[in-house]
C-alpha cells in the first residue's frame, strides 16, 4: 500500500452507501483488503487520499475503484445522524467514481465494499439512492458476482388522488449519475406490469449510460415496447430536489 497526493475527492457528492456501527474502531485499510482478498479471490489494491492518517482511501481491483471515507468528520457523522435518525456514533461512506464508464461493474465492486465494512464492524448499511437498509445477514440475498437491477434500483409507487392515477417511480438511479424515471397510471390497474416496465426502462438507461432527452424514443430490446421521455421535472419528496424524467407508453 502506498501513499499519493490529495486530489479532488467525490466526497463532494452524495455517498452511493454509508455503514454505521457503535461499537470498535473503523477497520484499517489493511483489514478490509485482506477481506476483500479472501471472500473475492483479490487483489485489492490502496491507495490513500489523505495526506495524514489512514481513514481516506480508493480501494481498486482491476478497474473498478471505490473511494471509502472510514472516518468522516465530526460534522459529516452529525449530518447523517440527524437525517436518519441514526444512533450509530461511527459512519463509513462510499463513493463510486465519477467517471466510471460502465457504472454497472463499479457499482457491484462498490456494493461489495460495503458489505466488507459491514461485516466487519457488524454494522448497518444504508443504501442511499433507494432508502433501504442491510444488516449483516441481509447481504446473503444479494447476487454480487452478476448485475441484478433489483438490487440497486427499486420501484414505488404513490396514489394521486385528486387526479385518480398513481405515480410510478424508480429510487436508485442516482447512483448511476442518472435521472430518476417516472409514469403515470389510472387508479384500479395492475401495478406490477408498470413496476416491470419501470425496471426494464431503467435497466435499459444504466446499459446506456446517459439520461434520454425529452421526445426521444427508447425501444426495449426483446420486446418491441417502446416509450417516450415526454418530461423533465424535479420533486422534493425526499427531503432533496430530485430530478425525474416522465416516460409513456406508445
Amino acid at each position: 500500500m502506498k501513499k499519493i497526493k490529495k486530489k479532488k475527492s467525490a466526497s463532494q457528492v452524495v455517498p452511493a452507501f454509508l455503514v454505521g456501527w457503535t461499537h470498535g474502531h473503523p477497520p484499517p485499510p489493511g483489514y478490509i483488503a485482506a477481506w476483500f482478498d479472501e471472500a473475492y479471490g483479490g487483489p485489492l489494491r490502496i491507495r490513500f487520499l489523505a495526506s495524514t492518517g489512514h481513514h481516506h482511501f480508493e480501494a481498486a481491483h482491476t478497474n473498478w475503484i471505490a473511494e471509502i471515507n472510514i472516518e468522516p468528520s465530526p460534522a459529516i457523522v452529525e449530518q447523517w445522524q440527524s437525517r436518519l435518525q441514526w444512533e450509530q456514533t461511527q459512519l463509513a461512506l462510499l463513493f463510486p467514481p465519477t467517471t466510471a464508464t460502465d457504472r454497472r461493474d463499479v457499482l457491484l465492486h462498490v456494493a461489495r465494499m460495503a458489505r466488507g465494512v459491514t461485516l466487519l464492524t457488524e454494522g448497518t448499511t444504508y443504501d442511499v439512492a433507494t432508502g433501504t437498509y442491510l444488516n449483516p445477514s441481509d447481504w446473503r440475498d444479494r447476487n454480487l458476482e452478476v448485475f441484478r437491477i433489483t438490487d440497486h434500483v427499486q420501484v414505488e409507487h404513490h396514489e394521486d388522488v385528486h387526479r385518480a392515477r398513481m405515480w410510478f417511480h424508480s429510487r436508485g438511479l442516482t447512483k448511476f449519475g442518472l435521472d430518476e424515471i417516472e409514469t403515470f397510471r389510472s387508479t384500479g390497474l395492475s401495478s406490477r406490469e408498470v413496476k416491470d416496465t419501470v425496471l426494464r426502462v431503467a435497466d435499459h438507461l444504466i446499459e446506456q449510460g446517459k439520461n434520454p432527452k425529452v421526445g426521444e424514443r427508447i425501444v426495449l430490446d426483446g420486446s418491441g415496447l417502446q416509450v417516450m421521455v415526454v418530461r423533465h421535472r424535479t420533486d422534493p419528496l425526499y427531503g432533496a430536489p430530485l430530478a425525474f424524467r416522465e416516460f409513456i407508453l406508445e
